[in-house]
């Protein structure tokens, strides 16, 4: 029988409860595609799934990591027309990426252009859709504005500068000091996060769009950096990692919930990709359509930190969570 390798968890917990596993093959249903998988990003997101932490993944058990994945499809369930075996795809799966193989529906896949580098299209699907719809979408990012962008140095931060850049914003961005040439590189101006950079960016004229994915520790700080008409966006949660979702501090429910109706012209928003795609998946393939375009006309440049395989993912859950990490992990299926 034939079988297909993935990364399994049986409970939530320390990086320990992840290991590599062999099951049957699985076969595609109705609408369904079956895709051999190139490249999967390993992910603070996944250190979340694995803790128990986010809200979208409860179960049941086993669960296998791996929130997007970039292959070529090598079966197709009855029905399915928008795609045939061989065409490259990329998908935003939430779970399942870390394996060899993946069952998917069809009418999600994106096609990822030939001759693409499979783990440089995978760090597009998460992270630079998220710093995309964020900074533009939902923060509506102009030429000429100013945008300050909070990890400069994450894989959601690197996007956000990059594509600042792109969209002719002039960017700031928080880093740790030993980073500070890294951010220069990118475009951005770096300042150091241990430092006072609320009276930096004070200095600097302020900020009209900031994006934070630390969360409920800098988001009054932050509000202080806006321009007035100053967007903040908020995107994640790596400040509640350890404590969980259902612990979430009371400051961060204001600052999402409450601060939206405040006087003035400051405007705060929350987004979430997983949860915008399922309320209309169109702009999701839009977006991640024209980043694979831009990847493959040369025109956009990704980082690969590493490239690991099944071994080394239980470890890299240990880097992400010490936030040592500069970039984006690339999982190569063995």
């Amino acid at each position: 029988m034939p079988t297909f390798r993935h990364v399994s968890l049986d409970r939530f917990g320390p990086p320990d409860v992840l290991h590599v596993v062999e099951d049957p093959l699985p076969e595609p249903g109705p609408g369904e595609v079956r895709v051999v998988v190139e490249a999967s990003s390993v992910q603070f997101t996944d250190t979340l799934i694995r803790a128990g932490n986010y809200p979208d993944v409860r179960g049941p058990m086993p669960v296998t990591p791996g929130y997007d994945m970039v292959g070529h499809v090598d079966a197709i369930g009855a029905g399915v027309t928008s795609c045939k075996v061989g065409d490259r795809v990329a998908d935003l799966v939430t779970i399942g990426g870390n394996a060899t193989h993946i069952v998917r529906p069809a009418v999600g896949l994106v096609p990822v252009p030939e001759g693409v580098d499979a783990a440089e299209a995978a760090t597009l699907v998460l992270s630079w859709v998220t710093a995309w719809q964020a900074i533009v979408r939902t923060g509506g990012l102009k030429a000429g504005e100013t945008l300050l962008v909070h990890g400069g140095m994450g894989a959601v931060g690197q996007a956000a500068i990059v594509l600042g850049r792109r969209v002719g914003a002039r960017v700031i961005a928080t880093a740790r000091a030993s980073h500070a040439d890294a951010v220069r590189a990118l475009g951005a101006e770096p300042l150091d996060y241990r430092s006072d950079w609320l009276a930096s960016v004070k200095e600097l004229g302020g900020a009209d769009v900031i994006l934070d994915g630390i969360g409920e520790k800098l988001f009054f700080r932050s509000r202080a950096a806006l321009k007035p008409r100053g967007r903040l966006v908020a995107i994640g949660v790596s400040s509640l990692a350890k404590s969980g979702f259902a612990r979430m501090g009371i400051g961060f429910l204001f600052a999402i919930v409450i601060h939206p109706w405040l006087p003035g012209t400051k405007r705060s928003f929350f987004y979430g990709i997983t949860q915008l795609r399922k309320k209309d998946p169109a702009p999701f393939r839009e977006d991640l359509a024209k980043l694979l375009g831009w990847l493959a006309d040369g025109s956009l440049k990704t980082h690969v930190a590493r490239r690991i395989g099944f071994d080394a993912v239980a470890q890299t859950h240990r880097e992400l969570e010490d936030g040592g990490l500069d970039g984006k992990v690339v999982l190569i299926p063995d």
